[in-house]
């Protein structure tokens, strides 16, 4: 994990003398000083809680369960995909932001090679052609001859899974079984050929 992305997260209520209080991400309360040490050498992000003057810790890997998975199929048009049983590989992009403008894995050359991964992993581990979402489109412009980016339809997967701008990427391997895996900001590419392994793996 850069450090300096996870920053401005610890920044946001840091900075602000009205966020003192800090719990973990079951809620728990915890110190100042935990707080960041658990963002500095963790899987966390800290963002504002649904409390004013509180800040949270989040999981930066989550997976669970969706209700109504059928949901996500049908607001990107793979209907299809869900009745034949095929993950979805969905790729999230925030917006602009120190780490996706400067970040080499958004090169052009970049952008092209993990398209054509994800495409092969797709297609060996029983998903749909990935999936490429955005919330604020600026900064995609130069790769509309590589993959096609559409918005986030209605919003649904910012709500479920992305619900703060985390920094430069992010994405969720949904299964038809509603089962998830995500990583929330940036992340190796191969960990979403292990998500999508992992949920087969436990839905076979």
């Amino acid at each position: 994990m850069k450090l300096w992305f996870c920053l401005s997260f610890i920044l946001i209520g840091i900075s602000s003398v009205a966020q003192t209080s800090y719990r973990n991400e079951l809620g728990g309360r915890i110190t100042k000083t935990q707080f960041e040490e658990q963002i500095l050498n963790g899987p966390y992000f800290g963002v504002p809680s649904d409390k004013e003057g509180e800040m949270v810790l989040i999981f930066r890997m989550p997976f669970g369960k969706v209700d109504e998975p059928l949901v996500f199929y049908e607001k990107t048009g793979n209907s299809s995909a869900f009745s034949e049983g095929k993950s979805l590989i969905v790729i999230f992009y925030p917006g602009p932001d120190e780490c996706n403008s400067n970040s080499r894995d958004f090169d052009i050359d970049a952008m092209e090679k993990a398209d054509k991964s994800l495409k092969k992993w797709a297609e060996k581990g029983n998903a749909a052609s990935p999936i490429y979402l955005y919330k604020n489109p600026v900064g995609l412009e130069k790769y509309s001859s590589i993959m096609n980016w559409e918005v986030d339809p209605e919003g649904v997967f910012e709500k479920e899974f992305f619900k703060y701008p985390y920094p430069c990427k992010s994405f969720v391997v949904l299964h038809p079984s509603g089962e998830y895996r995500a990583i929330l900001g940036d992340f190796p590419l191969s960990q979403i050929d292990q998500a999508l392994k992992k949920l087969n793996r436990a839905n076979k």
